[in-house]
């Protein structure tokens, strides 16, 4: 756990006995901020791109997209209160449009329109415009932060209680000391992220905090982080999720006899493999459909495209002879 106080400053948590039990705790705050905008990383755009949507709503297991998941798991741990959804553009309300919320959870769309202001500055407009409306008591719990490119296999019930709300911030961590797309910030932490200009979280709030004697430390809760940003990444994060049990087939989807489907592979909502494809560690997007005899291998089909019979794609992102256009709806939800 030592290396954690090197790239920030910040001080791990105390460590747990191997093989001890996490029971869920209430989380102190009641606001949790979601980034999940199709711009909240520049890393991220090539990949929304190609497949036609944002990464966090990109399908995860045969039942949830990354949002999808995310809300389920931090609530799974211990959150009760306010979700603010924060993206790009109205176009992007499209993909979160079926989102249901959970008891005890509010879920709330904000489009930032201030250009890019980066993870800080987002989540310190999201706040602001919070406080205006009249935070209350909710303002007393700071607010959980959500980089919901990341995968979200984390023991979110540790964290929560992991949280003093003496401390500036808690970085949620892996056991070899990586950002695990998680933190917690104080009121106080919040109000310092300045309403203008680009604003990070890592490089510039964290650093801000330690520098002026707030503390700063890191809650242990995942051996790897995985953070999806090209076509590797994501096969790796399905390969994670169907490692922890994940289901990898929807329950509409269609895969005819004779058709073979290996590995970690992921079969979303309305996708067909036809007789006598393969599709070995790949992932099949909504509405998509791998013909007969084709084989697709360590790639990824985007929504609504069609691998024409015998074809083969191997360790790409296929698109170039799609036969059938994609758009919006078809993508949102897995």
């Amino acid at each position: 756990m030592s290396p954690m106080s090197t790239p920030f400053g910040f001080a791990p948590t105390a460590p747990r006995e191997s093989g001890c039990a996490t029971s869920s705790a209430a989380c102190p705050a009641r606001v949790a901020v979601i980034l999940a905008g199709r711009g909240a990383t520049t890393r991220t755009v090539a990949l929304s791109t190609a497949l036609g949507l944002p990464v966090a709503a990109l399908p995860i297991n045969a039942e949830r997209n990354l949002v999808e998941c995310w809300i389920k798991r931090i609530v799974a741990g211990g959150f009760r209160g306010k979700v603010v959804l924060a993206i790009n553009s109205e176009s992007e309300r499209a993909y979160y449009a079926s989102l249901e919320a959970p008891e005890g959870v509010e879920i709330v769309v904000r489009v930032d329109t201030s250009g890019h202001r980066g993870a800080g500055g987002t989540t310190g407009d999201a706040w602001a415009e919070l406080e205006e409306r009249g935070l209350g008591e909710l303002a007393r719990g700071g607010a959980v932060v959500v980089e919901s490119s990341n995968l979200p296999l984390f023991d979110f019930a540790r964290f929560f209680g992991d949280i003093d709300l003496r401390d500036g911030a808690l970085v949620g961590a892996t056991e070899g000391a990586e950002p695990a797309g998680i933190m917690w910030l104080s009121a106080a932490a919040l109000a310092a992220i300045p309403r203008i200009g680009y604003f990070d979280l890592k490089e510039q709030l964290v650093t801000a905090l330690v520098a002026s004697g707030r503390r700063v430390r890191a809650s242990c809760g995942a051996a790897e982080a995985c953070r999806i940003n090209d076509l590797r990444s994501y096969l790796r994060a399905v390969s994670m999720m169907h490692a922890a049990g994940a289901a990898s087939r929807c329950a509409d989807a269609v895969v005819e006899p004779g058709a073979v489907v290996r590995g970690a592979s992921l079969i979303c909502r309305g996708a067909a493999v036809e007789r006598g494809a393969l599709v070995v560690d790949a992932i099949i997007l909504p509405g998509a459909r791998v013909c007969a005899d084709a084989v697709v291998a360590r790639s990824i089909v985007p929504p609504g495209t069609h691998v024409p019979c015998g074809y083969l794609v191997v360790d790409e992102i296929f698109g170039a002879l799609g036969s059938v256009a994609r758009s919006a709806t078809e993508g949102g939800a897995s």
